[in-house]
């Protein structure tokens, strides 16, 4: 869990409590403010072509650099779940796409770091672009079913929605 050393509403020190729920949390003793380690939200894409290749990018930055991956990234304070898939397709294939709703929604860990999360995966179709890589990204390409190469795949989450999708096309 990341150390919280100092309160970000006054600025005094903060100290470890133990709240209602049993927990230890940074806590402020000054202006009563509790840090909540929440888990971050990640927001994706199973986009496929017209030959129903899934479109995978390769991961220029860590983690994970060098693994391919489905196109995916944080949600934003200022967006909707939607809007953020919408936004990280984009920003990371030059492709413009319009969601056909929830495909399925994966949880993660990760021990390492004692952080979790939640992927959101949407299904998509391509509006519009031509795939180029994109900011954080190296390459784009849309791969067969059959050309999937699972241990090249970055995360956990992605493994399992792309055989999901490979379940339901074999």
């Amino acid at each position: 869990m990341p150390q919280w050393n100092f309160c970000p509403r006054c600025g005094r020190q903060l100290v470890w409590r133990e709240k209602d729920d049993g927990r230890l949390r940074p806590t402020c003793l000054n202006c009563r403010y509790t840090h909540y380690a929440n888990p971050a939200l990640a927001v994706g894409v199973l986009l496929t072509d017209e030959q129903n290749r899934v479109c995978l990018i390769l991961r220029g930055e860590e983690p994970r650099k060098g693994y391919w991956g489905l196109p995916a990234g944080f949600m934003e304070g200022d967006e909707t779940a939607e809007e953020g898939a919408v936004r990280e397709c984009q920003e990371e294939t030059g492709l413009n796409v319009e969601l056909e709703g929830l495909y399925q929604a994966f949880s993660y860990q990760h021990s390492d770091h004692n952080t979790s999360g939640v992927l959101l995966v949407y299904r998509a179709r391509i509006v519009s672009g031509t795939p180029r890589a994109g900011t954080d990204t190296v390459d784009v390409k849309f791969v067969a079913v059959d050309e999937i190469e699972v241990e090249m795949l970055a995360f956990h989450t992605h493994r399992e929605a792309l055989e999901k999708w490979r379940g339901g096309l074999v």
